[in-house]
């Protein structure tokens, strides 16, 4: 797991690297160009882009950015918040308890280096998490 700085605010976010472990809450932009009309076509490396969710959700409910690209992150982040409500409690969760234990998700396996600092789905449901 490798940390990423969100791109609004530079706080460090735990980054998973399969789908399998659980990273900090966060939305993750993946960037890449592609060349048109050029052969051959030349493709780039993907670059992984991060927002917190306090930031994602503040960028979403704010006014749009200046500049095409902005733009696109922008309804990109809006298009998220408005599909799933629950973002908002994320982003005020993460506003109150900054400090609060991560949760894993089901179905997740556990990453050996958290193992003692996550608990496991089922404990959470036992304990009525």
């Amino acid at each position: 797991m490798e940390i990423q700085p969100c791109i609004r605010c530079g706080r460090g976010l735990k980054a998973p690297q399969g789908i399998n472990t659980t990273g900090d809450r966060a939305f993750s932009f993946f960037v890449s160009a592609l060349s048109v009309g050029i052969r051959p076509r030349i493709k780039s490396r993907a670059q992984r882009l991060v927002f917190c969710i306090p930031c994602g959700v503040s960028a979403a409910l704010g006014p749009a950015p200046e500049g095409a690209f902005n733009r696109s992150v922008y309804e990109v982040l809006r298009d998220m918040v408005g599909r799933e409500p629950e973002l908002m409690n994320v982003a005020w969760e993460q506003m109150v308890k900054p400090n609060a234990r991560l949760k894993r998700m089901p179905g997740s396996q556990p990453d050996k280096a958290f193992a003692m600092a996550l608990p496991e789905p089922s404990q959470q449901l036992a304990a009525g998490d």
